[in-house]
């Protein structure tokens, strides 16, 4: 009995051994877990090894920089967006004001324009001074008489000045 159970366990044993054992399979090819060769050689200088780390470590930064900055261009863009829209808007409502204000201000400044015109020269529409010609022997300063105007007696008469003013 005692042969019969070694050799059942012995071809137990034997029989589950391929079970466990890796298989390669006939092309090898390299996968991950397998270390290659450096690409700075065998036997290399200390300055060409630091040399490839860094430059490794320098690649690896700048792609999760440039991950993070797309990422971060993705959240700010519509907020940017959105900004420049209200922007537009706003400048284009406040140039309609500025337009409107503008065209107001220039018919005020016409009109104003306009009444000192009439006022210092005369408007066209008025009717025009009497042009009175007297000879050259009369004096142009000579007061003409002017129809006097009687106040009744119950009334006060003005003190009247006697100064004149020359301007």
């Amino acid at each position: 009995m005692k042969k019969m159970k070694a050799a059942l366990i012995t071809g137990a044993i034997l029989a589950s051994t391929p079970l466990f054992a890796q298989t390669t399979p006939a092309t090898e090819t390299v996968s991950p877990t397998q270390s290659q060769a450096a690409p700075y050689g065998d036997n290399p200088n200390i300055f060409k090894v630091i040399t490839h780390k860094a430059q490794n470590a320098v690649q690896n930064t700048a792609e999760k920089v440039d991950h993070a900055a797309q990422k971060g261009i993705a959240k700010v863009k519509p907020k940017v967006e959105n900004a420049w829209e209200e922007t537009k808007d706003f400048a284009s409502e406040k140039s309609v004001i500025a337009i409107e204000k503008t065209q107001n201000a220039a018919v005020k400044v016409n009109k104003k324009l306009n009444e000192t015109k009439d006022g210092l020269i005369g408007s066209p529409n008025d009717q025009r001074a009497p042009i009175v010609s007297h000879p050259l022997s009369q004096s142009s300063t000579g007061v003409e008489s002017a129809p006097v105007q009687q106040i009744p007696s119950t009334q006060t008469q003005p003190v009247q000045n006697n100064r004149t003013t020359n301007l």
